[in-house]
């Protein structure tokens, strides 16, 4: 059995600059209420989070084909054009005519192939969508759900998930069984002393709406200095927040984490957003510069990858809650007994479990905070084709 054919995708409506209706973030909360991001120091693109957004942030989906006529697919809601035509110029030479069981092998080719333009970004991306599909098409030629393939079901009571919203939106998530709420923060380093103070205010009313017995945290998405979270952490030690989330800008930042959450204990330190290799996570790991490591499995190459760093973690005691918002980590999480829950991250206007992604079919909700997974092959979803149109080769606009 050998792969002979791959055909890429890009969402229909997708116009190649990530502030488009092409983008993950097109609708609801994630765009009509205010995120603070890492550009919100830049007074142009604070009122929206998506407004900074390059090419690199819109949809793309892969399907992988083999001589037998058995389909691998996936849907990467990153990468967009330029992921594409890695995979399409680069990629496909260490695909067609391999056997589809030789995932490490594979991976370990793009990897090295990419060393002068990789290690990270778009070029991860890219291979996540290859190394996802091809765990899709593994387990549909074994009749397997691909979380029995690497290590069966550790949770076969479901998986506990907290979910995410935004702070206006999350009255009434604390009686829904759900593990917690997280929180996007609405305030960054861009808002100074006021942005401290209206932060703490807000999550000073949250833990009174939701109560003592919901997990409350905050994700930063990377707009925080270490001032800010410093500062803040201070002012709200009494309410039992369970972790900031990506306060700082990754990329070799173990050091700055470490010494960060060394300083705002007891609140924990959630790192991975936007981490792109598992060499980083390693050094995170090393470093003891994070309470929860979160690899987003559409960023890190794929499911192979996430493998080895949770390995890696498992020695040094840390638990592995993957960031993102579809059916690929909750597979990982149930297999894995070292992720403990999974995160839901609900769509729509962010008060009850809606999917955020419109790129794949038959995705599962979680039902009194709880994913139970279907036992269908594969990943267990299907592309959308009524939300994409063929890649021809085109550049990002």
């Amino acid at each position: 059995m050998k792969i002979r054919d791959i055909r890429l995708y890009l969402a229909a409506d997708q116009g190649g600059t990530g502030a488009t209706s092409g983008n993950i973030a097109r609708r609801g909360w994630v765009t009509q209420l205010q995120v603070a991001n890492p550009m919100s120091v830049y007074p142009a693109y604070a009122a929206e989070r998506r407004s900074w957004m390059g090419p690199g942030q819109d949809h793309y989906a892969i399907e992988i084909e083999t001589d037998g006529g058995d389909m691998g697919v996936c849907a990467n809601y990153y990468g967009g054009p330029m992921a594409c035509a890695i995979i399409d110029q680069h990629f496909r030479r260490f695909l067609i005519g391999q056997d589809p069981f030789d995932t490490a092998r594979i991976w370990d080719q793009m990897d090295r192939a990419s060393l002068p333009y990789g290690l990270g970004g778009l070029t991860a991306m890219a291979m996540a969508g290859v190394d996802l599909a091809l765990w899709d098409l593994k387990g549909k030629l074994a009749g397997l759900p691909v979380y029995r393939l690497i290590g069966g079901a550790t949770k076969p009571e479901g998986i506990r998930c907290y979910v995410t919203t935004h702070p206006d939106c999350a009255a009434g998530w604390g009686e829904r069984g759900f593990l917690g709420v997280k929180v996007a923060a609405p305030w960054g380093q861009e808002s100074g002393h006021d942005g401290i103070a209206s932060m703490a205010a807000m999550l000073a009313r949250l833990r009174e709406t939701l109560g003592g017995g919901t997990e409350l945290m905050v994700d930063c998405y990377m707009s925080w200095s270490h001032d800010f979270a410093l500062r803040l952490a201070e002012r709200i030690r009494g309410l039992d927040i369970k972790w900031f989330e990506d306060p700082l800008p990754n990329g070799h930042a173990a050091a700055a984490n470490r010494a960060l959450r060394e300083r705002i204990a007891p609140v924990g330190l959630a790192v991975g957003n936007l981490e792109f290799h598992h060499r980083a996570f390693a050094e995170l790991l090393d470093a003891s510069a994070c309470d929860v490591i979160q690899p987003e499995v559409h960023w890190i190459g794929g499911l192979t990858p996430l493998l080895w760093i949770a390995a890696y973690a498992g020695r040094h005691r840390v638990p592995v809650v993957p960031h993102g918002p579809n059916v690929y980590p909750f597979h990982f999480v149930m297999a894995n007994a070292g992720s403990p829950y999974a995160e839901f991250v609900t769509g729509g206007d962010g008060r009850g479990p809606a999917q955020i992604f419109d790129l794949l079919l038959d995705q599962p909700l979680p039902v009194e905070g709880r994913m139970h997974l279907p036992d269908r092959p594969g990943f267990g979803v299907r592309l959308n084709f009524e939300r994409l149109r063929p890649y021809r080769g085109e550049a990002a606009a």
